[in-house]
């Protein structure tokens, strides 16, 4: 199994991980790897308690999330537009980019907790308003993470990743950079619909990063069918969303970990489903993608993001 995560050099492994944890990891989920030039890192971060159904404040601003821009790898998919997808963060660390993230208020980004688990938050950089990473004249709009906020997260089964990261300072709301939306209800409501990941990952199982961001579209499975794929049942928790086709072909991949996985609403704005999380390879028949799902974390994103400001619509 791999991540969604960019192979570079080295393994990156958890800060305070034991000799068990690694000893299990073969038989566990692996990100799509945390591979980094450099020593052994260590990450703090802040763990705040579980979710909790009460109602929570937020600022508004005056924006709308979740619109696309028509005119502005992923294997099997194809190059986005120019800034289409205008909520897309792209995450580096000492300069390499490594995760992708998704801008959900102006202040806030949401990806994989197993992008920032066994990292220094200080030194992780978010970028925004980018298409060609690779273009060394453009100049996109730049952050560091100031907080990370994570769940119980742990790489022995991927259960629980998702995490926020706070910025170091606001973001403009341009036409650029817009935020996503997020789900309005938690029922269970995708299973059949075809959603969009996108990113800068491999184009191929241990290929190289795309330079310019890239889209796929994949149907969303419920959890009793991925269940019966070639994955175990204690494999994929009801935290976790499958989508794929049996037949492999599309799906994200190595470096697309922590991006969005997104649907397009009635009223044709998007919102963010799920999270880019781990996968048996890329595109490998009998193993579709695994999305972290983040109808089951709405209170806790809302709950810690409250300094953020979200769009009114």
């Amino acid at each position: 199994m791999a991540s969604r995560t960019v192979l570079l050099l080295v393994v990156v492994l958890a800060a305070g991980a034991s000799a068990a944890d690694e000893s299990n990891a073969l038989d566990a989920p692996q990100p799509k790897g945390i591979l980094l030039t450099g020593t052994k890192t260590f990450f703090s971060y802040f763990r705040p308690s579980s979710p909790t159904q009460e109602t929570v404040a937020t600022k508004t601003c005056n924006c709308v999330c979740g619109e696309k821009n028509e005119d502005s790898r992923i294997v099997g998919g194809q190059e986005t537009a120019v800034n289409e997808y205008p909520w897309m963060a792209r995450l580096s660390y000492f300069g390499r980019f490594y995760c992708g993230g998704t801008l959900i208020n102006d202040k806030y980004v949401v990806t994989a907790a197993h992008c920032v688990r066994g990292f220094m938050w200080f030194m992780i950089r978010v970028s925004f308003g980018e298409h060609d990473r690779c273009d060394k004249e453009g100049k996109p709009e730049s952050r560091f993470v100031l907080r990370a906020i994570v769940q119980d997260f742990t790489f022995l089964n991927f259960d629980h990743d998702i995490a926020l990261l706070r910025l170091n300072d606001r973001v403009p709301i341009s036409a650029n950079i817009k935020p996503i939306c997020l789900p309005t209800v938690t029922e269970e409501k995708y299973v059949g619909k075809i959603g969009t990941a996108s990113g800068w990952g491999t184009t191929q199982e241990d290929g190289k990063p795309s330079c310019v961001l890239r889209k796929v579209d994949v149907p969303v499975m419920s959890n009793e069918d991925c269940r019966k794929t070639n994955y175990t049942e204690q494999m994929i928790t009801d935290n976790m969303m499958c989508a794929g086709y049996p037949d492999g072909q599309k799906d994200s991949c190595q470096g697309d970990s922590g991006g969005p996985f997104i649907t397009e609403r009635a009223d044709k704005r998007f919102e963010l489903i799920g999270v880019v999380s781990w996968g048996n390879g890329c595109a490998r028949p009998g193993f579709p993608g695994v999305y972290t799902r983040v109808t089951r974390y709405l209170d806790w994103i809302e709950k810690n993001s409250q300094d953020g400001c979200y769009c009114t619509n």
